[in-house]
């Protein structure tokens, strides 16, 4: 008996549709494959776009970052002398942040960064500047007093965080060499404006003059009344070898109202107040 549910082709018709069937399913294939690379390629190429657009990215960032710091090299730059190496270790009390010292024998860990706060700096004419909270509401205060003395005032160097310390430190080993740099300039944590709580200033009569004169009638101005908004002038003459550091009149630390009081009047160095509580 034949089974009426097989079906029987010709020669040439069986022939004939099975190439056709096989070519509908080598195109089909064929699509497939052609799809499959396509949208690799596409995601390659998307893949290649981002990576190397994110490399990119980072390397702008880097060297907006370097030349930001180089920039204000001959002022953001602490230079330390060879008294540094003889510093005292201090015990301090870290709940008085803002007394802390810090130099080559006391240095800030990433523990002591957290506990200032830094924010953006205002009408300044250098960009990008922050410091910390505190320390910049006092700076608002002294800024106010200057200006109504007819004088300028802005920061050109504020907080510096620990890749930008590095990125200092490595640029003056490859151009004066490892000695140098380990004997003057300020490694990570060293230096107080990893704390915020330390910048650069300019002051002039003209805004538009961004050099300092430390003998000008606006520079005494800004020694004399600093100290009534918590400021000292940290690095002092004549005290190279007591702080470990060239004498710097530009940079401003924040100490509190009631200590930049007291050193102030009693002509005193934070290295020096801390050895008269011993």
């Amino acid at each position: 008996m034949k089974n009426k549910n097989i079906k029987f082709y010709k020669l040439n018709e069986s022939k004939s549709t099975i190439t056709f069937n096989n070519f509908i399913n080598k195109k089909k294939i064929s699509k497939a494959y052609k799809s499959i690379i396509k949208n690799s390629f596409v995601l390659s190429f998307l893949f290649i776009i981002i990576v190397g657009g994110f490399g990119m990215y980072e390397n702008k960032k880097v060297a907006e970052l370097a030349a930001a710091v180089y920039s204000t090299k001959d002022q953001s730059n602490e230079k330390m002398n060879s008294s540094s190496n003889t510093l005292k270790v201090v015990n301090i009390n870290y709940n008085e942040k803002y007394e802390i010292i810090i130099n080559k024998a006391n240095p800030l860990n990433d523990d002591m960064i957290n506990l200032y706060k830094q924010v953006e700096v205002e009408n300044n004419v250098y960009p990008n500047i922050k410091i910390e909270q505190k320390t910049y509401e006092n700076y608002i205060e002294l800024k106010k007093a200057i200006e109504e003395r007819g004088y300028y005032l802005n920061i050109r160097s504020g907080f510096r965080s620990f890749e930008e310390s590095q990125i200092i430190y490595d640029k003056y080993v490859q151009e004066k060499g490892s000695t140098y740099a380990e004997k003057y300039v300020a490694k990570p944590g060293v230096s107080e404006h990893n704390a915020g709580i330390a910048f650069d200033v300019v002051i002039s009569k003209d805004l538009t003059n961004l050099k300092n004169d430390y003998q000008s009638d606006e520079y005494k101005y800004l020694e004399n009344i600093a100290y009534l908004y918590g400021f000292i002038i940290r690095y002092p003459k004549d005290k190279e070898n007591i702080t470990g550091y060239e004498y710097e009149p530009w940079h401003l630390r924040y100490v509190g109202k009631d200590l930049a009081k007291y050193l102030t009047k009693n002509n005193l160095t934070l290295e020096e107040y801390y050895d008269t509580k011993e």
